[in-house]
């Protein structure tokens, strides 16, 4: 099985990806792994007057990756002076965007951060900024030099979720078109793409997309008397 992760960082990753692949293949597991550099100087596509700008951020990942799903997405925590690893989370779930792949955050100095939040931070706005982290989906706040080995424990000890088993199906074939007999009349006729798309945005529907899938499966296999 094909796993998949993105990793989101300033710096270029090419020489660290290329050896993450080679050691993920000594464990067995076929990895593809690419690289999205926000916040790196070179990459103006991302940036506005040198900053990041979400709105090019978002546009540029549309445009490289809409019809990818990553198993794991990894990101540096500091990716520019405004914006960083977990703002950039919130700001990619808030545009339906990894809501639900799991994500985690590196960076080179994560334990001073964490310290300096609960030591210089007011009590209420280090409860704000606490609660910033341990939302959003993130599994980990790790340091830069173990990333790459928590990525490949990543994928040899965790099961791919069904959320990302279903939406990476539908993916790879976007044009096909489900039967009109679904229950949910909303689904009835749109390609695998736009359902896709539509139980990104939206978890009642996924999780009825979900649900009547498992049923539709089990009454398909099951012996008629």
């Amino acid at each position: 099985m094909v796993r998949k992760c993105l990793i989101v960082d300033n710096e270029d990753q090419t020489e660290e990806i290329e050896k993450l692949i080679r050691d993920a293949k000594n464990d067995g597991i076929e990895l593809v792994c690419e690289q999205f550099s926000v916040g790196n100087p070179e990459y103006s596509e991302f940036l506005t007057k040198g900053a990041i700008d979400i709105q090019k951020v978002l546009s540029e990942y549309r445009r490289r990756f809409s019809g990818n799903v990553f198993h794991l997405v990894a990101f540096d925590y500091q990716l520019d002076d405004d914006i960083n690893g977990v703002e950039l989370i919130r700001q990619l779930k808030a545009n339906k965007i990894f809501r639900t792949t799991p994500k985690i955050v590196y960076s080179g100095l994560m334990d001073d951060i964490l310290k300096t939040i609960i030591r210089d931070e007011s009590r209420d706005n280090a409860v704000t900024r606490i609660k910033a982290l341990v939302k959003n989906g993130v599994i980990d706040y790790i340091e830069r030099e173990n990333r790459d080995i928590e990525i490949r424990n990543f994928f040899k000890t965790n099961i791919e979720s069904t959320d990302l088993i279903i939406e990476e199906e539908l993916k790879k074939f976007p044009d096909l078109v489900f039967e009109q007999n679904f229950i949910n009349k909303n689904l009835e006729g749109k390609t695998f793409l736009e359902i896709a798309k539509y139980i990104e945005a939206n978890d009642q529907i996924r999780n009825e997309f979900k649900k009547e899938i498992i049923q539709q499966t089990i009454a398909y296999l099951t012996i008629k008397i």
